[in-house]
């Protein structure tokens, strides 16, 4: 698989959660030079204001001591990017709490600050694709599942085959321009009575019996 970095920040716009001035000033003076807009939670009135933040740089000296800082820097959608000073277990896994994408470690110093945004942005990616494809795989498990429960109740209440039962369902949802998920969870909630899919079973028993008298 070939990857595609990014290298293009510009119009992001970057929450800074950080105690130490040096580091503030290191890490908003390389931030406007790649075009990203810096927004120090210094000004609480100026860091709540405005469109959502694209990622968030953040310490655990400030974000550890309130819990509104905490809960400002879970609601950003994007890159989280630990500004690391301690290994202390504590601090790393708060950290861990926070799913971050990448980290730099204080003080900090411009370089390496490019190569860490790239790694959170390519891992953070990453991580929403396959977030959105287990979403997508849970769907359809579910949706299978309300399709053969379905199948089960039409066997159960209307004493056909399996074949039978799915062979109804394909029918009638094409009929009714429904897709055959959905119209087996309309059966499976009683919106649709299993009664008044008895002559559509009565229709394709007929056709399959007429097709095999023809080939007999």
């Amino acid at each position: 698989m070939t990857l595609t970095t990014r290298r293009n920040f510009r119009g992001h716009r970057a929450l800074i959660v950080c105690a130490a001035e040096r580091d503030r000033e290191v890490l908003t003076q390389f931030l406007v030079e790649l075009g990203v807009t810096p927004v120090v939670h210094e000004n609480q009135d100026e860091a709540v204001s405005g469109r959502p933040f694209d990622l968030v740089f953040f310490d655990d000296e400030l974000g550890r001591q309130f819990s509104d800082i905490t809960h400002m820097i879970d609601r950003v959608q994007g890159p989280a990017i630990a500004l690391i000073g301690s290994d202390a277990p504590s601090s790393v896994n708060w950290f861990i709490e926070r799913q971050v994408s990448g980290y730099l470690t204080k003080p900090l110093r411009k370089g390496g600050i490019l190569a860490s945004l790239i790694i959170a942005y390519q891992t953070f990616n990453q991580c929403y694709e396959t977030e959105q494809k287990l979403h997508r795989l849970e769907q359809q498990v579910r949706a299978r599942q309300v399709v053969c429960t379905a199948a089960i109740k039409l066997i159960e209440d209307m004493g056909i085959s399996v074949n039978d039962a799915f062979a109804l369902l394909r029918s009638a949802s094409m009929s009714r321009r429904l897709s055959l998920e959905d119209f087996a969870a309309m059966i499976v909630s009683g919106e649709i009575a299993v009664v008044v899919l008895k002559e559509e079973a009565d229709a394709i028993h007929r056709l399959r019996e007429s097709r095999l008298n023809h080939y007999s």
